[in-house]
């Protein structure tokens, strides 16, 4: 609206009148929208702080232009942003380039990893081969054999040993924004079938939480040699929402603009 003048010809007013007409258009999707009261004033505190930059904040960004040659890294825009307090419209503005499509996501990553809380280590695998990750090799995998390495006592349980180390396994263990498979595990010499109920990602290797502790003195198991069957429908329902959540992403980015993450 600044670079076409256009101002002058709609002021606040008729500003806002186009927020309600964009509501009357999606009310064929969304329904009425309630009443909200102090929207208008939201409104208008960001246009006066928009239109206010502060004089010094904008000598600092020049400074930091002239630095940089007239090249900002994202590193420079989020500092501009969050300790000058100037919006990233300015900054494309006075520097004439345009936003980077990472710096909203890239912002958001950053008050995650400040926000999160150090994760515990609960166990150490450091003396184990690391696993060799059949579900990278093929996803289709559901029946596997391995070769126990060693057997963890569960320190969340009251220490029971159920925690399995497989030299291999087509498991897929809770990570990336996607759940861990479940299945069923049976060992060589022993009675009936255990309960794959979880599975985790710790250092190298996968750990297979199983619903029952093992009997008898647990270095016997190790070398032992396993059979475990996935289940598919768990396996293939995850995918299904996982690639249905890329979908909606993309989806939104490029109706919504690249500051979605």
């Amino acid at each position: 609206m600044k670079k076409n003048d256009w101002w002058d010809k709609f002021g606040m007013e008729g500003f806002l009148e186009i927020f309600e007409y964009h509501k009357k258009d999606l009310e064929g999707i969304y329904g009425k929208f309630p009443d909200y009261k102090s929207f208008a004033e939201i409104i208008q505190v960001e246009y006066d702080r928009w239109r206010l930059s502060d004089d010094e904040s904008v000598k600092k960004l020049e400074k930091i232009i002239k630095q940089r040659k007239g090249k900002l890294t994202i590193d420079d825009w989020i500092v501009c942003m969050q300790s000058h307090g100037i919006p990233a419209d300015k900054i494309a503005e006075i520097t004439k380039t345009p936003m980077p499509s990472t710096l909203y996501y890239e912002i958001a990553q950053r008050q995650e990893r400040t926000a999160k809380a150090t994760e515990v280590i609960l166990y150490n695998t450091s003396h184990l081969a690391e696993t060799d990750h059949l579900v990278y090799k093929d996803h289709n995998m559901m029946e596997f054999t391995g070769t126990i390495l060693d057997v963890f006592k569960n320190v969340t349980k009251k220490n029971i040993p159920n925690i399995v180390i497989l030299d291999r396994s087509a498991v897929y263990p809770t990570s990336g924004g996607q759940q861990h498979d479940k299945g069923t595990m049976t060992i060589d010499g022993c009675a009936g079938t255990y309960e794959i109920v979880d599975a985790v990602k710790v250092g190298k290797c996968v750990l297979h939480i199983l619903d029952r502790p093992l009997e008898g003195y647990l270095e016997l198991y190790k070398g032992k040699t396993v059979s475990v069957k996935i289940d598919a429908d768990r396996r293939k329902q995850l995918q299904a929402h996982h690639t249905g959540t890329h979908i909606i992403f993309s989806a939104c980015r490029k109706v919504l603009g690249p500051h979605v993450w």
